[in-house]
């Protein structure tokens, strides 16, 4: 990794955490809160349970992100220039198998006892905004982001660059389909889909839309609601 390598990933984490601020202030403000999606009947956790479980699990997600690159760095990423074709299709079949990968895991997560003893856990929060995106059993957070690193494993390495704007998707992502919000403009309407599809998957439908940022894998095997 070079310096410019992890001055992209500084840039990504701090992005996300003004992010998770925003969207968590939004949510809650009388300013932007007529663009709630649902607005919550009580807070079922308590404040402090559910920043402790945050504060820890983005914690070990930073971990894990530093183990992966310890043990794997040469199979995850290269240093060197490359074509904007060849980054735009190492994000994106980064970002496909990372996401077909995470639908059968998340799937998997809502089998009953998994569901009792892991997943669960997430879903205790059936008004989710931003910041409760990382409120997870420890287990759930560590298989998660090891299929990030997996998917990236199996088709790498890929450029820094393509890791970087990969990562960034994947986490910003996270966020903003927990943002509980939607916003009225046409450039925001792909944010609006995903936080309405996972809306539906808290709400609704729990054993529909599994996966997590392309809708196919949904509609493939049947369970886009």
């Amino acid at each position: 990794m070079n310096t410019y390598f992890l001055i992209m990933i500084a840039a990504v984490f701090v992005t996300n955490t003004v992010l998770i601020g925003f969207m968590t202030w939004a949510v809650q403000s009388e300013r932007f809160g007529k663009y709630r999606i649902r607005t919550p009947e009580r807070n079922r956790i308590p404040t402090g349970k559910k920043y402790i479980n945050v504060s820890l699990n983005m914690l070990l997600s930073l971990l894990l992100f530093v183990a992966a690159f310890y043990y794997l760095g040469d199979k995850l990423v290269y240093v060197g220039s490359t074509s904007v074709a060849t980054l735009v299709g190492e994000v994106l079949a980064s970002l496909m198998l990372y996401d077909f990968m995470y639908y059968f895991l998340h799937r998997g997560m809502h089998y009953p006892k998994v569901m009792k003893y892991v997943h669960g856990v997430h879903h205790y929060v059936r008004f989710p905004t931003s910041v409760e995106s990382t409120y997870l059993h420890p287990l759930e957070n560590i298989l998660g982001v090891s299929l990030l690193f997996i998917a990236v494993v199996i088709l790498g390495p890929i450029s820094t660059t393509a890791f970087a704007i990969m990562f960034f998707i994947y986490t910003s992502v996270n966020i903003i389909v927990h943002s509980n919000l939607v916003f009225p403009h046409p450039a925001l309407r792909l944010l609006n889909f995903w936080a309405i599809k996972h809306d539906i998957h808290h709400g609704k439908h729990l054993n529909a839309n599994y996966a997590s940022i392309f809708p196919f894998w949904d509609q493939m095997f049947g369970t886009a609601k």
